[in-house]
């Protein structure tokens, strides 16, 4: 009997368990826990008492290059930063580095340019983040940073749930979420969809009280 885990959660579905197969179960199914679709699940392959997950592309090892040549950040993206540093700063009780962070991130945020785009364009740059959240990775691998191993995981989970999301949203549009709620976690930003959250977060496991309602 075959294992599948959710690339999201990591609720584990087992044929041997269940009345019905994984493979026979409909298109639209939704894992129990965070909503992912079925499309989100891999299969686990035992092999001498290890477990490992199937992956369809082998992840190469990035070099770390030094250079010189260093992208200057957006306004948008030094807000973003300050503003999860200024998160960060207030979960350690630090309140005066959280309030100095929070006043860099609304300065950036002044002079973020509003720019026109597409759903589209929108999942183009969720694309790009999954992207380049495994090239981050995959340097976090080589340097056994397991502090950021856990941040990137957590981040890429997160943005994986959100591409599901837009991505329903595009096919189905307003009936997608209309007669239901949307909830994100103040921890870790995982989006879920359903007329009341989850008990605690499928991402990084903290309760329900930290997963807030969208109005």
């Amino acid at each position: 009997m075959k294992k599948y885990k959710c690339q999201i959660c990591g609720y584990i579905y087992d044929d041997a368990k269940e009345e019905i197969k994984f493979a026979d179960l409909p298109d639209d199914w939704k894992c129990p826990w965070c909503g992912a679709p079925k499309s989100m699940f891999e299969e686990i392959i035992e092999d001498n008492g290890d477990v490992f997950q199937k992956k369809e592309d082998e992840k190469e090892t990035m070099e770390i290059e030094e250079s010189d040549d260093l992208r200057q950040l957006s306004n948008s993206e030094i807000a973003y930063i300050c503003s999860n540093l200024a998160k960060s700063c207030e979960k350690q009780y630090l309140e005066e580095e959280q309030n100095l962070f929070q006043q860099l991130s609304d300065y950036y945020e002044k002079y973020v340019d509003a720019k026109d785009g597409t759903l589209d364009d929108l999942l183009k740059l969720v694309n790009k983040d999954i992207e380049e959240f495994n090239e981050a990775m995959n340097i976090a691998n080589k340097l056994d940073d397991r502090g950021a191993k856990r941040i990137i995981t957590w981040a890429n989970k997160s943005t994986n749930i959100v591409k599901v999301i837009l991505t329903n949203y595009k096919e189905k549009g307003m009936d997608y979420i209309k007669n239901t709620k949307i909830w994100v976690c103040d921890i870790c930003g995982f989006v879920y969809i359903g007329d009341e959250s989850p008990q605690i977060c499928p991402v990084c496991k903290v309760p329900s009280l930290k997963i807030m309602e969208v109005n």
